[in-house]
């Protein structure tokens, strides 16, 4: 190949990268301001009034934080909540007009930023911690219970892109899913598999689970896997 067709060449695959690099940045831009802002359309909501802008979510409400999760699983939930597979009440109000571009923007931004633990509303209870790090390391296989680190990864720190991270998630959020999964309308898991588990769980070990991963600091790689 000449020098010239390589330089041509070069020069092409340049512009292809910077104009999907710029892309990206818009999509970035534009998922920041509609979690500060909304989209703009009537009675659109700002995702900070429940996330926060750093997304680090309002323990004292149950909102999770999704700071760091992957791009893939953010925008995958959002979609479930947009068609009834991931029941969230309150999340489809919100999100109901948002377009995918929205949508694709938002997960970008959130799995973009990064934020310390907030405050759970109340201490770890150690007696709780100790039966939920049981379950979560190692399952209650006689109630066919696999540890939760089997999908989560250790500690919980999520296996992307699928699976996300619960290490250092609020309570009420953790708790208030697995009651999802048990009882209500969240049907989003593959093959039922966290709707088994949660229903194989009497209320005191999902409140240790959620106990035990609320515990723990959030992973500081979160959100490398997009």
């Amino acid at each position: 190949m000449s020098f010239f067709r390589r330089s041509v060449l070069s020069g092409c695959l340049s512009v292809v990268f910077l104009s999907s690099t710029a892309h990206a940045g818009d999509l970035m831009n534009w998922g920041k301001k509609i979690a500060e802002e909304g989209n703009g359309s009537p009675g659109s909501i700002a995702c900070m009034e429940c996330h926060r802008l750093n997304g680090g979510g309002m323990p004292s409400i149950g909102s999770p934080r999704i700071a760091g999760q992957t791009a893939f699983y953010i925008e995958h939930e959002i979609l479930g909540v947009q068609k009834g597979t991931r029941y969230a009440p309150v999340m489809a109000g919100v999100v109901y007009n948002l377009s995918k571009n929205d949508i694709r923007a938002v997960a970008l931004y959130y799995a973009s930023v990064r934020t310390p633990k907030l405050p759970d509303v109340s201490p770890p209870d150690p007696a709780l911690v100790a039966l939920g790090k049981h379950i979560a390391q190692k399952g209650l296989w006689k109630k066919n219970v696999p540890a939760c680190v089997l999908c989560h990864g250790p500690n919980g720190r999520g296996i992307p892109p699928h699976f996300p991270y619960i290490e250092g998630q609020n309570k009420g959020y953790l708790l208030r899913q697995l009651i999802s999964f048990a009882f209500l309308k969240r049907k989003d898991d593959p093959q039922g598999l966290m709707r088994g588990i949660a229903r194989h769980l009497t209320q005191r070990e999902r409140k240790a689970v959620a106990e035990y991963f609320a515990s723990l600091n959030p992973p500081a790689t979160a959100g490398r896997g997009k």
